[in-house]
């Protein structure tokens, strides 16, 4: 019993936490902010991207910010981030977070 009610227990607080957040009202407020936290090289040999990998790494990150722009105008004023990746074949694998950020461009700074 005590197994099912911690992670139930935990969701509900995240979830608690982010409805309680402040709205946003600093300037400037970012939405849909893309941060590439890891990636990881899948060429076999050291080469230049190619032309078809350029394309598909293209379309995968437009995607990316597309699902992001959504995902923070769900939550209107309020500062989020969900996680986020894909892979471009032979290529390369991406790892990072979307976000939207409320405050300055110092104080963002500050934080990372």
């Amino acid at each position: 019993m005590k197994k099912r009610v911690i992670p139930f227990a935990i969701g509900f607080i995240v979830c608690r936490a982010q409805a309680q957040s402040p709205p946003c009202d600093k300037l400037p407020y970012r939405l849909g902010h893309l941060v590439t936290l890891n990636s990881t090289d899948l060429r076999s040999s050291p080469r230049r991207i190619s032309k078809k990998e350029l394309k598909e790494l293209g379309k995968k990150q437009d995607k990316a910010q597309n699902e992001c722009n959504a995902f923070v105008s769900k939550h209107p004023g309020q500062p989020v981030s969900t996680e986020f990746s894909f892979t471009v074949e032979g290529f390369a694998a991406y790892y990072g977070r979307c976000e939207s950020f409320c405050g300055t461009d110092k104080r963002l700074a500050t934080a990372y």
